[in-house]
Order: C-alpha cells, then structure tokens, then sequence
C-alpha cells in the first residue's frame, strides 16, 4: 500500500484530505502542519510520496520541498489553490526544486470537485513508482558551437533549414524546459513552441517563470499571430488550450472540461509537421503516458529531426519511452546535451535571421 505524508495548514483540509486518500486505498502514515514539521516528518517516516500545500507558517512548502529533496530525496506532489500569482509562482518555483507534479487543491466550495479528488489520487499512484534524486541546480552549460558530441550529423545546408522547434512535456516538465532553455543563448535563431501539462485553474501560465529563468523571451501565445520572424522567442501554449502552428500563424484552441493532457504536445507536434516538414525540430520531455509519441513519428515520417530525453535524466521516462517504442525517435539524449544538439543543429542560421523568415 502507498504510504503518504500529507502537509497543510488546515486542519479541514487535511481531514479531506486523509478521507480521499483513505478511500482509495492509500495509507496516510502522517500529517503535518507546516514546512518544519513536514522536513522532520519525512526524514522519521520516510513516506512513499509527500502531499504538500504552498502556503503555511513557519516554514513555506517551497522551502519544506528544497529542504526534503535536498535532505531526504522523496516524490513531493503540490497542492495548490492557484489563489494568487504569487503561490503560482511558488508552485513552479516547487517544481524546479525537485517536486515531481503539482495539482489543484480542493478548497471551500471545491472540496466535493470529484475531478480535483480524481487527479490527485493518480497523481499520488504514479508518484510512488517514480525514483527521485537530490536537488540539483539549473544547468549552466555553454552551447556548443559545432557539432553535438554523439549526435547525428548534419550539413550546413540542412541546419539551415530548420525553421520551428517543438517541445512538449508533462511530469517533471517545468524544471526540464526551465534547464533547456536556460542553456540556449538569447539570439536562439529560430522560435520554439512548447506544450506543457499543466491545470487550467492555473492563475498565471508558465511562461512568466520561464521568462525570468533564462535569456530567451517566452510568453503565452496568443491567437492568430505570425510566427515567420521570431527569433529568440518562445511561445508556451496557455493553460486550458491547445495550440497550433498553421500557415505560419498560431492557432488556440480553448479546451472544454477535464482532460489530463492539456495543452496536448500531440496537437502541437501533428500541426508542425503538416506545416514545416523537414524544417522541424522536434524534443519529447520527461512526461507520464503517450502523449507526443504519435506527433513526433509525424515530425520524423516528414523528414524532420526528432529527440527524447533519455530514462535517466528524466522524472518519468513514460511519454519518451512510448515515442522510442514507435519508432519516431531518431536519438534519445541527455538534458543536458539537448541545449547544445540544438544549437548545433541551427546554428548555421545564428544571427540571420532571413533564415527562418516565411512559413508555408
């Protein structure tokens, strides 16, 4: 049976808390009320995963998640009311500290939100499967200027051709799209587009806490937008949408009801096939199910160049595993080699930027 810890400040929530679990067939061997008495009990009991609230006394979860996976390396699951841009904020700052998935916690009114309960209680199952690791900074490799070491070779002529990138994650994605990104340099020639699970309760998107992480300028994508001249940008499809490149514009589709994998990276992956061909460049990230195995065969059957992230870099090799098990992988790399593949593999078209101008 799993074993979980769970952390909140209030005592109603946990109790609804400890009932669902309960419920469901989950052990809760312990509860605690805030960040201090979460680190202590994690370290005493050492749960199979921590449910942990955001915002509490003493010590934040934010904190109490750094201190745990620095200390006492266990999956720490968020639960967060997306009350206010801050917490968000803190909630993807949690991510990057080590927490593998964040969901949305039922409070008030939202306490019987049978499709909050119902996530939470998959989250914690494949949580407990997952192997985390000690807290590790962002990555603060350069871009290499030729070729990626170990990777497939490429001429000058067709590293000219890439016109997109696409990227697409889901458990464990904000921190590994966060060290990507952090890597590539400000004048990245050619944008990125990028879908990420994320829940539409979201009260601010990603792409704000990606900004300040890195060079690149990344932002929510909007509707109806031309994408021919855009380099160093990066356009995060917005909670609750999906997102398509067509025609050289963006197109978003606002998402009716509950739906696990939203925004979908297949949706995006399929659509920049169609559109760009053998000029894109597709990257599948650490993630949970299927999503993006079928978009990155599509990228691959077009001629374009398609990644994964390797099993032992990743929080959950799951979305990658089921893309190199259809084939549609030409390699699976390491984090942290994709930032310098990448580069290596546009970095004809550096500071040219007629290079990605057009779209078909």
């Amino acid at each position: 049976m799993i074993r979980v810890l769970v952390v909140d400040d209030s005592i109603t929530v946990r109790k609804a808390i400890v009932e669902r679990l309960s419920a469901g067939g989950i052990a809760v061997v312990g509860e605690a009320a805030d960040g201090v008495e979460a680190v202590a009990t994690t370290r005493r009991l050492r749960p199979d995963v921590v449910l942990m609230d955001i915002i509490m006394p003493r010590m934040d979860g934010l904190a109490a998640t750094r201190e745990i996976m620095t200390t006492t390396p266990t999956p720490v699951v968020v639960l967060s009311a997306y009350v206010s841009q801050k917490e968000a904020c803190q909630t993807y700052d949690a991510l990057a500290a080590g927490a593998l998935e964040a969901c949305v916690k039922p409070t008030g009114d939202g306490l019987e939100n049978e499709h909050a309960w119902a996530d939470i209680l998959c989250t914690v199952r494949a949580a407990a499967d997952v192997r985390v690791a000690k807290l590790r900074p962002a990555i603060k490799q350069e871009p290499a200027p030729g070729k990626s070491e170990g990777f497939l070779s490429k001429t000058t002529e067709a590293a000219k051709e890439y016109r997109i990138v696409v990227i697409g994650a889901s458990t464990g994605g904000p921190v590994a799209i966060r060290d990507l990104l952090h890597a590539l340099p400000a004048d990245f020639p050619i944008p990125i587009a990028i879908a990420l699970h994320c829940s539409t309760q979201l009260s601010t998107s990603v792409a704000g806490w990606l900004d300040v992480n890195c060079d690149l300028n990344v932002r929510d994508a909007v509707d109806n937008e031309p994408i021919s001249r855009m380099p160093g940008t990066v356009l995060v499809a917005p909670p609750g949408h999906n997102l398509e490149l067509r025609h050289g514009r963006t197109i978003l589709h606002n998402v009716v009801g509950h739906h696990d994998c939203t925004p979908s990276v297949d949706v995006l992956f399929s659509s920049a096939a169609q559109t760009y061909g053998k000029a894109t460049l597709g990257v599948l990230l650490t993630g949970m199910g299927r999503d993006g195995a079928q978009g990155l065969l599509e990228i691959r059957q077009g001629g374009g160049t398609t990644i994964a992230q390797d099993e032992a870099s990743c929080a959950v090799f799951g979305m990658p595993a089921a893309a190199v098990e259809i084939g549609a992988v030409e390699q699976v790399v390491p984090l942290t080699n994709i930032p310098a593949t990448l580069v290596a593999l546009t970095g004809a078209a550096c500071g040219t930027p007629d290079a990605v101008a057009g779209s078909q």
